[in-house]
């Protein structure tokens, strides 16, 4: 029995303690829990506000049909934008699919037309390597 009151007592003044403890901290606890308090309020809000927010993607769509507009005389035939495989300078040596950059930058004048590679190949141009 005398164990359990010593041991009561002490408890008491454990007690005592983390009582006394939270009284002296006491603003400081309540400025914790404000913060926390807080902080998770401003997440569950932007979390609902945010599914509020979602939109669809943005979906390019590049046009399937022909890259650039020709209608040029090569070797006394109309080629029209349809049978041009391949474009190649008048002055130069390479013969590029028509969507690659370089053809875009071949001046109408300058424009050839070829129906395939063999085609091209036949006329003393090389196939591009940059473009493909």
């Amino acid at each position: 029995m005398l164990k359990l009151n010593s041991f009561l007592v002490q408890l008491k003044k454990i007690i005592a303690n983390i009582v006394s403890w939270f009284v002296t901290h006491e603003k400081q606890i309540l400025l914790l829990i404000g913060f926390i308090v807080i902080a998770l309020l401003s997440f569950v809000f932007g979390v609902f506000k945010g599914a509020e927010l979602v939109q669809s993607p943005i979906i390019v769509n590049k046009p399937i049909g022909e890259p650039i507009i020709i209608k040029e005389i090569c070797a006394n035939d109309i080629i029209t934008a349809s049978e041009c495989i391949y474009v190649g300078s008048i002055k130069g040596a390479k013969y590029y699919p028509p969507s690659c950059s370089y053809a875009k930058k071949i001046s109408k004048e300058n424009l050839r037309c070829f129906k395939s590679d063999e085609d091209a190949i036949a006329k003393g141009y090389t196939k591009s390597t940059t473009c493909k």
